[in-house]
């Protein structure tokens, strides 16, 4: 007998939100002792580097299917790619705001149960869901983040000046991610001429799909070098290298689902300062990191799915600009922060925590009437078995 067979179907390829998502659950269902064949969902709107996608063709148990309804609706030719052929199916949405999305109900026929990436994200998708929603955390890639951590310690950091460190994907809006607030408070953090010398890089995903506001930015930051923009498409070992040279991250979003680029930093020891409102709450406790306030406003203008009416929180710049000015001026207190925050991610991202999640959910389909022999057909030691 072998073990239960799940077919994941996303964005396989990573290097956006979507796509390390379906990445992080295909970890925490394999560390739930399940078998994963991938199965790659392409978007012509990013890189492809997705490489064994197609990978087993095992009878599966259980399609789970790992993105958004409205991905699947708007994408040519995406949901013709679907062969959904188990008995059991799980959607996986991430969604950033209160508020149910418009027009995601059709996603809801088929599907047994509903994950996504946070209590944030669940209570809002929760509000029509006919089926159970539950929250699952995204597991990130721990021995990644246990290199990058002993790169940032084998580092003097001498002479270099204070770099904060910001990235954000065009389709995630501009709106919601709020670059122009970042350079906000980074350059009140820190006036041309101060006397501390600090760098902001914004690394732009998408830039060359999204031209005009590209173009916006690139001159919002003219004539200060200290505003270093970085547009084209970075490798994973690239990108890790932004992170070593971070002695901050930033994230002033008005609303988030999840925030796994927070929680790759933090799980890394970098010191972060982020909009204490939204999914990154779920692993990012008060003392963990500076959580900026946020007053909860109505968003004024559409832009792709968060409507003009809903709401969003609009973090203080002037206290994310005092604090990054007080983790340069004070790096033992900025290494305190990057530790408890290392601390805090450990906890809630725990593999085996996460496994036992993902366990609980799929045992509770297979103890539904007619699944039994599911269950049954798993090895004698099986962890699912527990759930019989």
């Amino acid at each position: 007998m072998s073990p239960l067979v799940v077919n994941l179907w996303g964005h396989l390829g990573g290097g956006f939100g979507l796509g390390e998502g379906a990445l992080c659950t295909a970890r925490a269902l394999r560390a739930a002792g399940l078998t994963v064949q991938l199965r790659h969902l392409p978007l012509a709107t990013h890189a492809d580097g997705a490489e064994g996608a197609a990978a087993g063709s095992a009878a599966a148990a259980i399609d789970l299917v790992h993105t958004n309804p409205n991905v699947l609706r708007q994408t040519d030719g995406l949901a013709e790619r679907l062969q959904l052929e188990a008995p059991l199916r799980i959607g996986f949405w991430a969604w950033e705001l209160e508020a149910f999305p418009d027009g995601w109900e059709v996603g809801f026929p088929g599907l047994d149960q509903l994950w996504c990436p946070s209590p944030f994200c669940a209570t809002a998708l929760g509000q029509r869901s006919p089926v159970p929603v539950t929250a699952l955390p995204h597991l990130i890639d721990w021995q990644r983040a246990d290199r990058l951590a002993q790169l940032r310690a084998g580092r003097s950091g001498c002479g270099e000046p204070f770099t904060v460190l910001y990235a954000f994907d065009f389709w995630s809006t501009r709106g919601r991610k709020n670059p122009d607030g970042v350079i906000e408070a980074f350059l009140a953090a820190f006036p041309a001429g101060g006397a501390l010398e600090a760098r902001l890089v914004l690394k732009l995903a998408s830039a060359s799909q999204f031209p005009e506001a590209t173009a916006q930015l690139v001159e919002r930051c003219a004539g200060d070098a200290r505003l270093q923009l970085i547009t084209n498409h970075l490798s994973a070992g690239a990108f890790d290298a932004l992170y070593a040279q971070a002695d901050v991250v930033l994230s002033l979003h008005r609303a988030e689902g999840f925030g796994l680029l927070l929680a790759e930093a933090m799980a890394a020891g970098i010191p972060t300062v982020a909009s204490g409102y939204g999914g990154n709450l779920c692993f990012m406790p008060p003392g963990s990191a500076v959580l900026v306030p946020c007053r909860r406003v109505a968003i004024q203008r559409s832009e792709g799915d968060y409507r003009a009416g809903w709401c969003w929180g609009e973090p203080d710049l002037e206290v994310a600009a005092a604090a990054l000015r007080r983790l340069a001026e004070h790096p033992a207190q900025a290494a305190q922060l990057g530790a408890a925050g290392r601390r805090a991610v450990r906890q809630a991202l725990d593999p085996a925590a996460l496994a036992a999640v993902v366990a609980e959910r799929i045992g509770c389909l297979l103890r539904w009437g007619g699944r039994a022999e599911l269950v049954k057909a798993l090895p004698p030691n099986h962890p699912l078995r527990r759930l019989q």
